[in-house]
């Protein structure tokens, strides 16, 4: 082995301490995160590069959208059906990151007040869950969301349980398992 000048052992430090920042992040993975459990009446559903929870009764729905999975409660209220959908995009950065994107985004959309936004874990990833109150038309049902976003490999997923807003509290529950639940191809 050959002895290295102090020079040289600098610039090796030095190259090392910037190559470990430049991927170390204020928000990365929790290695110890464990997968909530399933609970009790909800399924298992996978799409394209993602896993998520639902309520065993909730079906595939008749209004779903061209890249997005959307399931349905069967039950209405306010002649709403409560639903999840999962909507993906290209995103090249961190969860967190994207997730503070969407709030931005969030805040800036017409009939959307951002209610609450707190730091939280979902499938080993720092990230925002987002809850939000949603005004419409004369006619329309109000309702509130509550979601989490992700990104892993280039992709951005964005996980979003939906219900009316005169119900929300009685679907907190299964909203929160469902964006719990959710997880992401690594």
């Amino acid at each position: 082995m050959r002895w290295m000048p102090r020079s040289e052992w600098i610039a090796v430090w030095a190259a090392l301490t910037v190559a470990t920042q430049c991927r170390r992040s204020d928000h990365g993975r929790v290695m110890s995160f464990l997968r909530p459990t399933l609970p009790a009446g909800f399924v298992e559903q996978d799409g394209a590069g993602w896993r998520i929870d639902v309520p065993s009764t909730w079906g595939s729905s008749a209004q779903r959208r061209a890249g997005a999975w959307v399931y349905d409660d069967p039950q209405t209220v306010d002649d709403y059906h409560a639903n999840v959908s999962v909507l993906t995009e290209p995103f090249a950065g961190e969860s967190y990151d994207y997730a503070k994107a969407a709030e931005a985004t969030l805040r800036r959309e017409p009939g959307a007040t951002v209610e609450a936004a707190r730091e939280d874990v979902v499938d080993g990833d720092p990230t925002l869950i987002i809850e939000a109150r949603w005004s419409v038309a004369t006619g329309s049902v109000a309702f509130r969301t509550m979601q989490a976003d992700l990104a892993s490999r280039g992709t951005g997923y964005v996980v979003t349980c939906a219900a009316p807003a005169s119900a929300f509290e009685r679907y907190r529950s299964t909203c929160e398992s469902i964006v719990r639940s959710f997880a992401v191809e690594r």
